[in-house]
């Protein structure tokens, strides 16, 4: 940008000198008819893309995710069904859990489970831990 000011202003200067109108500041003899100005050079730069690399990235296979369906989308762990259900009055004998009872009884295992969620969803009926009931008389439900 600088040079091209200066050139502008040179020319400028150069043109009025040419005209015989006098310059305040410069004073240009009249019998130089041309001014020669150089700019310096701009150096060339080539710059080259950096080497090209391969990355190899290893992948394991992964399985896919197994279908696990949450025991609240079960239609008998619906809050709507489960309080719509007649209440059971579980006796169960001695050394017989609730879960053995409902069993024995002749109750699914949605009826089982509507029973656990009436009496409040006691710990004591999943005997796994898991919160899922009665997994030891009906097997795996969910």
């Amino acid at each position: 940008m600088r040079l091209f000011r200066a050139t502008a202003t040179l020319s400028a200067v150069l043109a009025l000198a040419a005209c015989g109108v006098p310059v305040a500041g410069n004073a240009v003899p009249a019998g130089i008819q041309t001014v020669v100005t150089t700019a310096p050079s701009t150096p060339t730069v080539t710059v080259s893309p950096p080497p090209t690399q391969t990355v190899v990235v290893a992948t394991t296979a992964v399985p896919p995710p197994r279908a696990y369906v949450p025991v609240s989308s079960q239609w008998y762990a619906q809050s709507s069904w489960i309080y719509a259900q007649p209440w059971i009055t579980i006796v169960p004998a001695a050394g017989q859990t609730p879960c053995q009872w409902l069993y024995a009884s002749g109750y699914p295992y949605a009826q089982a489970y509507a029973a656990w969620a009436q009496n409040g969803y006691p710990a004591t009926w999943s005997a796994t831990g898991d919160g899922y009931p009665c997994q030891k008389s009906y097997g795996m439900q969910h």
